[in-house]
């Protein structure tokens, strides 16, 4: 931040995005979740086990683990974390850096994290709803 954008926006900072917890819930057909879901589930099974372990000569139980570990993880924040940017304050043109104003790089740095969060969530969001229609209970 710089001495300009404190100075010009300390007492009445832009307005900024939001950060969420959601359940995502398809209200599609169910065909269509369980193509999807099933779709998901062999991506998730190709980038925890055969990405990282193509090139290694010997299977590594530890790598697996931990690579298993982490995927896990940031699936699960990708699925229950929702960033809302405000679009409207994000400098010029959407890209370029208001010196003024330190809320659009705020607004920015959360883009940032949406889009580093998407991959989980076109991820994660089918697999759960797969289980969801998999195993829910009948009354």
């Amino acid at each position: 931040m710089s001495l300009f954008e404190w100075f010009f926006e300390r007492d009445n900072p832009g307005p900024t995005g939001s950060v969420e917890t959601y359940h995502h819930k398809l209200n599609w057909p169910r065909f269509w979740i369980i193509v999807a879901g099933t779709a998901a589930l062999i991506a998730l099974l190709f980038f925890i086990y055969y990405l990282p372990f193509n090139q290694l000569e010997a299977f590594v139980l530890r790598d697996a683990c931990l690579a298993t570990l982490f995927t896990l993880a940031y699936l699960v924040l990708s699925y229950y974390i929702y960033i809302k940017p405000d679009y409207d304050n994000m400098g010029y043109l959407g890209f370029i850096d208001n010196p003024f104003k330190y809320t659009d790089d705020v607004n920015r740095f959360m883009l940032f994290f949406q889009a580093l969060l998407l991959p989980g969530k076109i991820i994660a969001i089918p697999i759960v709803n797969l289980f969801s229609l998999c195993f829910k209970r009948k009354n």
